[in-house]
């Protein structure tokens, strides 16, 4: 639960906006990657497609490295250090390969891996781990990517950052935009998911779909109520554009750049499932 459709009608009306706020997540994901209540970074921006919006997070995951290198070097070298001291009980092939800062310079320095989620099943099916069955999650297409490919993705293959895109309908939400031309059972959106080492998936975002036959014929086929919806179909058939937009999860981008293993540690009063002490 976000404020993504309300920004989608701020950007059709200032081009280029974003909110932040608290997000709400269904599930009951009980890790250290996860919180019950987060708060995220969404930017919304008319006349961008999935290309530009895949540039515009990577710049701004960049930035955020860039003035934390620059404006707080002194802490980031004691965190630097923690994680150096905490990783000393770990078996050596479960530390990380870089130090914090060598990290942050590394993803500041490098282009991110851009794949779609065709090439990134293939790589996972061919992989080492999945073909001695170490992984939990079976790796088929139309399968949701899990934690543990994500960060194979990341850690072992490419280690760099990666921008995976085109996943497949069925999977993601009605608004984003319908790719042409896929061949029958196999329909892919115009979405991508940025996965960062350690944490993966640190960013989500899509194209919105901005034709209005075919956003109506989504909804339907999902089962979304239509009339609910007037409001937000209005600014399709009163002149939308082509737009796009992503969310930065501001927890996990603080728990990536300060190298602290669990997201708990990176919120004053963290809100998990099951706990509501606050």
């Amino acid at each position: 639960m976000s404020g993504q459709l309300e920004g989608e009608l701020g950007a059709m009306a200032f081009s280029e906006i974003y909110t932040f706020g608290p997000t709400f997540r269904a599930e009951n994901s009980n890790t250290a990657r996860h919180l019950a209540e987060f708060w995220m970074i969404e930017p919304e921006m008319a006349f961008y497609d999935i290309e530009d919006n895949m540039n515009l997070a990577e710049a701004y995951i960049k930035f955020l490295i860039k003035a934390a290198l620059e404006r707080n070097a002194d802490d980031l070298k004691f965190l630097d250090e923690r994680l150096k001291d905490e990783e000393k009980s770990l078996p050596q092939d479960k530390r990380s390969e870089l130090g914090l800062i060598e990290k942050l310079e590394f993803v500041l320095n490098n282009e991110f891996e851009r794949i779609t989620y065709t090439e990134a099943i293939d790589i996972l099916r061919n992989s080492t781990p999945y073909k001695k069955k170490k992984f939990q999650y079976d790796v088929q297409w139309g399968i949701d990517l899990q934690s543990e490919h994500e960060r194979y993705l990341v850690e072992k293959h490419f280690k760099k950052p990666v921008i995976v895109t085109g996943y497949p309908a069925a999977i993601k939400a009605f608004y984003m935009r319908m790719n042409d031309g896929c061949e029958p059972g196999k329909e892919t959106v115009a979405a991508m998911d940025i996965l960062a080492p350690g944490i993966g998936e640190i960013v989500g975002g899509s194209q919105r779909e901005e034709r209005y036959d075919k956003l109506v014929a989504r909804m339907e086929a999902m089962g979304v109520p239509t009339h609910e919806m007037e409001w937000f179909l209005d600014t399709r058939r009163f002149g939308g554009c082509p737009h796009s937009g992503f969310g930065l999860g501001f927890e996990r981008m603080v728990q990536f750049v300060s190298g602290m293993t669990n997201i708990r540690d990176v919120i004053p009063f963290a809100r998990t499932p099951k706990n509501c002490e606050f």
